[in-house]
């Protein structure tokens, strides 16, 4: 112990006069330090706690209001999800590394969103009626439902080789009850005939 107290003055005494001078700054500021900061990380620690919750409540409120959406939906596949694989191949003249891995995953996309509108299309409205047939007599509906696929989850997707990728996407079926109740196409009431509103005007044969 003698010998560790010797070596701890024997470089004190090695120690500039700056350094002394540092080394007392630092042991009479270290308090002063202490009592400033430990409020403020507090505060700052409460603060990143606070942006955390708020930013999970939309996200809970979101999957909140599609949980009630589907169990008030007069369809009985409201509650449900569809999934659809794609397989996407980058074109032969795209050479660029980077440029061929977009191209492929994004062919890949398309492919699954193709799916999963196919699946969509093949939901019973009534014993006659699809959601393929909402689709072709109405146009919002198609656009609206189609709208909704371009932003459906991607669950899985992955690199095959170069060049190519494959991605599976997820649907949820409620907001599609949701697009159909609000262009009111019920179960109950079936599919309402609505002409086209593109200026369109149909042929006669």
């Amino acid at each position: 112990m003698r010998r560790r107290e010797t070596h701890s003055f024997d470089r004190l005494q090695k120690m500039t006069r700056e350094e002394r001078f540092i080394a007392r700054f630092i042991a009479a500021t270290l308090p002063w330090l202490s009592l400033r900061l430990y409020p403020s990380l507090l505060g700052l620690f409460a603060l990143c706690f606070f942006v955390t919750a708020c930013a999970s409540l939309p996200f809970s409120a979101k999957k909140s209001d599609a949980s009630t959406s589907a169990q008030l939906s007069p369809f009985s596949w409201a509650s449900e999800a569809v999934e659809a694989d794609g397989r996407g191949i980058a074109p032969a003249n795209v050479t660029d590394e980077t440029q061929r891995t977009l191209a492929a995953r994004q062919a890949a996309k398309t492919a699954a969103i193709a799916g999963l509108k196919t699946r969509i299309s093949r939901l019973t409205i009534t014993g006659s009626q699809t959601v393929e047939t909402a689709m072709s007599i109405n146009l919002s509906v198609k656009r609206a439902i189609e709208k909704y696929l371009q932003n459906a989850e991607v669950v899985y997707e992955k690199e095959i080789e170069p060049g190519v990728w494959e991605v599976r996407m997820r649907a949820a079926l409620a907001p599609v009850s949701e697009i159909l109740n609000q262009h009111r196409i019920t179960p109950e009431q079936g599919i309402p005939f609505m002409p086209l509103h593109d200026g369109h005007v149909p042929r006669e044969t």
